[in-house]
């Protein structure tokens, strides 16, 4: 290990070379705060405010000619520096030697190496990330290169070469890596505004279908939170797409827990088969667990409407063990004739297994055409009870997993 650890070094060594070129000009900074003493100062406060404050003013100030005794202060407090301050200092290294600062993050003895080579690579992702990718591949330990990569790729859309991480990201192998990528570009994306993420969104080609998935679900993940009624406006268009299949899960639940009533309407309106379906039952699911009665009394109140058939299975779903006689006046609610025989039959086949006089006692107070009560009356040898996730439950299902 201490060979491929050397030769990762020298090799980093020389990618770096020339990098400080003309790109690094110390600015001016009040004398007491530009000395090595100060540093030192600022590493022995224990307080947060004044330790920062002193740390970033002098690391404005770090050049060549500082750096060695900066260091010499620096060593001995390495088991005690929090990852920020790691951060900050290989930053202001990184501005005149990056290859410097990942070298010695790598010499330092473990386990404080990996913190500070993710620091090192981070600061020299943020300025110029094809180098700093090219120094990775001289990492030649696969769980500090992994963990490396990681923060390689925040440093670098976290930077102002955002925007190229996308091609790079999209040639990975699709899973979980990818996905996490995809997250993070759109986080950074979407400070520029939600404009930058929707445009990044909409012009990844259709093509390239997975990512695009990946692209479009995180995107939502991220815009979700902060307007939702604006991000189901932008999804609209897009729902018949393979691409965005699911999207309107993530605004559906995110909404109906800030406007329950205006989420609903929204996503009813929704013409068929646009996720309406699959987004009415798991935005109202979740209503209906976080403020039941609410939801409920809404519910009741409003027409019946196909659009909200979805809803009306999900509190069938929730009722149907505990209160079967409620269950069933739900079910008989439904607006499609087919699916309310079909959740009526199962629901009462279920209550006549487990109380079938109170079962009985129903169906004499209630008319049902002939067919659905004979197959409440006389189920056959299979007929498992369906749960609160199956047909007749509707409730929704999980969320995506990563494209």
């Amino acid at each position: 290990m201490k060979a491929s650890r050397a030769t990762a070094l020298a090799l980093i060594g020389a990618l770096g070379a020339g990098f400080a070129v003309g790109r690094f000009t110390a600015p001016r900074i009040d004398p007491e705060l530009a000395g090595v003493a100060s540093f030192r100062w600022s590493l022995e406060d224990p307080d947060w405010l004044d330790r920062t404050w002193r740390m970033g003013a002098f690391l404005q100030g770090l050049t060549p000619e500082n750096l060695p005794a900066s260091l010499e202060v620096l060593g001995p407090r390495i088991p005690w520096l929090v990852t920020d301050e790691l951060r900050l200092f290989m930053f202001a290294w990184a501005r005149f030697d990056p290859a410097g600062a990942l070298r010695q993050a790598l010499a330092w003895p473990a386990p404080f190496d990996r913190n500070a080579a993710g620091a090192a690579i981070y600061a020299w992702a943020f300025l110029d990330p094809q180098a700093a990718l090219a120094a990775l591949e001289a990492v030649e330990d696969d769980g500090l290169r992994d963990f490396m990569e990681r923060r390689l790729v925040a440093g670098w859309v976290h930077g102002p070469q955002k925007q190229s991480a996308s091609e790079w990201i999209a040639a990975l192998p699709a899973g979980s890596r990818r996905f996490e990528y995809v997250g993070k570009l759109a986080w950074e994306l979407a400070k520029d505004g939600p404009e930058a993420l929707v445009r990044w969104a909409e012009e990844i080609p259709a093509r390239d279908a997975r990512f695009k998935a990946s692209v479009f679900l995180q995107a939502t993940s991220t815009l979700a939170p902060l307007d939702p009624a604006s991000t189901a406006a932008w999804l609209a268009p897009h729902l018949d797409r393979d691409y965005a299949d699911g999207v309107m899960r993530t605004v559906a639940r995110i909404w109906v827990g800030r406007d329950p009533e205006a989420a609903m309407a929204w996503l009813a309106a929704l013409p068929v088969g646009s996720q309406r379906a699959d987004s009415v039952s798991h935005a109202f699911s979740a209503w209906l667990e976080a403020s039941p009665e609410e939801a409920t009394a809404w519910l009741r109140s409003a027409a019946p409407a196909a659009a909200l058939d979805p809803a009306v299975r999900a509190i069938v779903g929730r009722t149907r063990r505990d209160d079967p006689a409620g269950a069933m006046d739900w079910a008989l609610a439904l607006d499609d004739p087919e699916r309310r025989r079909t959740l009526v039959a199962s629901v009462g086949r279920a209550w006549m297994r487990r109380d079938p006089g109170a079962a009985r006692a129903w169906l004499e107070r209630h008319e049902l055409d002939p067919a659905t009560r004979q197959a409440i009356l006389a189920p056959g040898p299979q007929d498992p009870e369906r749960g609160a996730a199956g047909e007749d439950g509707g409730s929704a299902s999980p969320d995506p997993v990563s494209p």
